[in-house]
């Protein structure tokens, strides 16, 4: 069975062989791939004490006394941009780079269309970190992913970093994309413990397609967030209402994590799929592998 891991993190310092490497590990066939988060490439951690930082907190995003972040830095943007596309050269038919935007980083529109057109990446990660999906500086960025014909993957859900930010995760809050009706967007860990919700949205970007008349815009990204207690739940839940074909699989972590976790995940949802809810081996093909191809229009 082929796997496609839709939701997976770089630390920064990772070549492309290394990455298939620990894919092949796992026995992962294709893996969407977010860079960097900017601001860590501009003060490592060893570097904190010299430029007079408080602690890095849990994303590993260092702190300004007095509790201000780093101001984000363009050149930290594209510095992530080109580690993450150097990656991705490695075989970019089975590594998906995905560029994580933030959208208050100096010509954040002018990098996205750099890594898309420039250099090949395959779409936008964004975690709403003290800005809502609705806020106008989003507007932008959603016009310029609905002329490149790009996707966005989100953080939906609980935030365990970021501070106090899972108030701007609501899946709800993402129904402002019914304004760009040609973006196709994600949103993960089925937004535990919003499930209902999450479920809820796509129903209604469904609706706004006329049931049917056009593809959703909003596809599901099921990395692990939900724990072991609320898989199956959400699994029954999403997969009747929502259809499979919208459903992703993901593992959510780094590369190197993969060969450890990425069989655990996809025996426990495999598990889920075939001897619970009693799905047809072709549909679990689908959450393996064919909704995130068919979420990135292959």
């Amino acid at each position: 069975m082929r796997i496609w891991d839709c939701h997976c993190h770089v630390r920064g310092d990772e070549t492309g062989d290394e990455v298939l490497r620990h894919m092949d590990a796992a026995g992962v066939e294709r893996i969407t791939l977010f860079s960097q988060f900017p601001p860590v490439w501009a003060y490592p951690r060893d570097w904190k004490d010299a430029l007079g930082l408080d602690p890095v907190d849990f994303t590993g995003r260092p702190a300004c006394k007095g509790g201000d972040h780093v101001p984000f830095r363009r050149e930290d943007v594209r510095t992530s941009i080109e580690h993450i596309a150097k990656v991705q050269a490695a075989d970019p038919s089975r590594i998906y780079g995905m560029l994580w935007a933030e959208p208050r980083a100096p010509g954040i529109v002018e990098e996205i269309e750099y890594a898309i057109v420039d250099q090949g990446l395959r779409g936008v990660k964004m975690i709403p970190d003290h800005w809502s999906p609705g806020d106008e500086l989003l507007m932008p960025i959603y016009e310029k992913m609905e002329e490149l014909g790009k996707p966005i993957m989100f953080h939906s859900g609980i935030l365990y970093g970021f501070g106090d930010s899972s108030q701007y995760c609501r899946p709800v809050l993402f129904e402002t994309l019914l304004h760009f009706p040609k973006l196709r967007f994600s949103l993960a860990h089925i937004s535990w413990p919003w499930v209902d919700e999450c479920i809820a949205t796509f129903g209604r970007m469904r609706a706004a397609g006329g049931y049917g008349q056009r593809t959703p815009q909003m596809w599901i990204d099921t990395c692990r967030g939900t724990p072991d207690a609320w898989r199956e739940e959400a699994l029954r839940k999403a997969i009747p209402f929502c259809g499979i074909e919208y459903l992703m699989f993901g593992v959510d972590g780094v590369p190197e994590t993969l060969p450890k976790n990425a069989p655990v995940h996809a025996r426990k949802d495999l598990d889920i799929l075939r001897n619970v809810i009693g799905l047809p081996q072709e549909q679990i093909e689908t959450f393996f592998w064919g909704a995130a191809e068919r979420f990135f229009g292959e």
